[in-house]
């Protein structure tokens, strides 16, 4: 089981890698030194409840999302793909509604 210090340094990773951003760049978003930055994200340090948030808003995610372990991640990676897939899904239905675009027959 990860210790939640190493959940929030694989997931500000993980977030911080998915947007492309370099270390220094989440670091002067979030108002952090590059080096208390690179303790949070290597886990020797758990940030405080400011840079906790500061983080979470620079990365543009729920705090909580940084809390999740490896398996509530990957949950969370799915229910967002499947949301993707009903949107998808969706505005191509209401788009054929729409417009009339199918030929029934």
């Amino acid at each position: 089981m990860d210790t939640l210090r190493s959940c929030v340094a694989r997931n500000v990773r993980s977030f911080r890698k998915r947007l492309g951003f370099t270390q220094r760049h989440l670091a002067s978003l979030a108002r952090l030194s590059l080096s208390s930055f690179r303790e949070i994200e290597t886990g020797r340090r758990f940030p405080s409840a400011a840079s906790f948030d500061s983080l979470a808003g620079a990365l543009g995610v729920s705090p909580c999302k940084l809390l999740f372990d490896k398996e509530q991640m990957e949950l969370y990676d799915k229910f967002e793909r499947i949301g993707s897939y009903y949107r998808e899904l969706s505005a191509s239905i209401n788009t054929t509604l729409d417009y009339g675009t199918t030929d029934l027959g």
